[in-house]
């Protein structure tokens, strides 16, 4: 005699639906594989019990030959980027501030206020080369090509002494003695002592200088300006004083002048006076320039 939850009788809707929730249960699942060792009371039992499923983790396990080789790379890849950071040297200079460096071969290189200078420890005896931001005056020893490289250009040397200037869209430089190739972007040119190069309207233009060596004069705490823009003399002034210029006025206008970084208003009156300006100095390093009929 069959049990009630038997299925093997087709039953209608009606009488389905008359059916309790075990009754239903058994009767939907009649039809499906009953595990070996169960009965269908016992799978009831489970459901209705909410009995969770048990299943064993899958785990993978790595050979320690696999292992091993993973952390040699590991240890490789950090040792590389370490040497990396360690194999460069970086020289930074504040606001009112210098600072004189010699490089592995012998080269003096006199960085001005606010100037960084980087080269690599670990290629230098073969290729010498350092990056300048800012400006800086280089005493280079004779020997192998001298490259310095820049954002606003480059210039090779072999041995040498010269001025570059560069920051932000101004490039000069000024070759003292010996020979330098000047390049930036499709431009190049080539300075013999008492010339100078600078970017006008990207490219690079050469003229002569009587006043060459004053270009470099700023390692004295002396500043030279040969027919340059206002802008680029109060930035200047901002780095020498480590303070804040506010000109609102025409700051392309060019002139030539010299100061000291010894008082800022002597600075200022040398520069200010024979344009025309007005300054004021207050107690938090804000310098306020005006034209004298305002």
């Amino acid at each position: 005699m069959k049990n009630r939850y038997d299925s093997g009788k087709n039953i209608s809707a009606a009488e389905f639906n008359s059916l309790n929730t075990d009754e239903k249960i058994m009767r939907m699942s009649s039809d499906l594989s009953i595990p070996a060792g169960k009965n269908q009371q016992q799978i009831l039992e489970a459901i209705l019990s909410g009995e969770p499923r048990k299943t064993q983790p899958k785990i993978i396990k790595l050979s320690n030959y696999f292992m091993a080789a993973a952390a040699a790379i590991l240890l490789l890849i950090g040792f590389y980027s370490v040497s990396l950071v360690f194999s460069n040297e970086k020289i930074k200079t504040e606001f009112a501030s210098q600072t004189t460096v010699t490089l592995p071969d012998g080269t003096l290189v006199t960085l001005n206020a606010g100037s960084k200078l980087v080269w690599s420890n670990r290629s230098f005896d073969k290729e010498r080369t350092v990056t300048v931001d800012g400006e800086a005056f280089f005493d280079v020893k004779k020997g192998s090509r001298f490259t310095i490289k820049t954002h606003n250009g480059n210039v090779t040397i072999l041995g040498t002494q010269l001025n570059v200037f560069s920051r932000e869209n101004e490039f000069r430089v000024s070759c003292i003695t010996g020979k330098v190739g000047v390049s930036s972007g499709s431009s190049e040119v080539v300075l013999l002592p008492g010339e100078k190069a600078g970017l006008t309207n990207s490219v690079l233009q050469k003229t002569n200088s009587a006043h060459i060596e004053q270009t470099a004069a700023w390692k004295e705490g002396i500043f030279y300006f040969e027919d340059q823009p206002l802008v680029s003399i109060f930035g200047e002034i901002e780095r020498q004083f480590n303070v804040s210029v506010q000109y609102n006025s025409d700051a392309n206008r060019s002139i030539t002048v010299s100061f000291t970084n010894k008082k800022l208003e002597e600075a200022l009156d040398v520069i200010c006076i024979p344009m025309g300006l007005k300054y004021e100095v207050d107690n938090k390093n804000k310098v306020r320039i005006t034209e004298n009929n305002r």
